[in-house]
């Protein structure tokens, strides 16, 4: 099970990262609506980084519990 933890954490931690770096790329050279270009993409940064962490880290325990219940 430890495993699986780390592996899930690992897949989080890298839809995380991925996620924050195109929302803030995005937001930078596409959409910048605060008062600096700057603080929008890093406020975009970490909202994608949030939610690429999260989905990741619930799609790999889904699946865990998926195929427990296979078992």
């Amino acid at each position: 099970m430890k495993k699986k933890i780390r592996e899930s954490l690992k897949s989080g931690l890298t839809g995380g990262i991925l996620s924050g770096v195109i929302s803030g790329l995005l937001n930078f050279f596409i959409i910048p609506f605060p008062k600096s270009t700057l603080d929008n993409a890093i406020s975009h940064s970490i909202g994608g980084f949030i939610c690429g962490l999260i989905a990741g880290y619930i799609g790999v325990f889904i699946y865990i519990s998926l195929e427990h219940d296979k078992n």
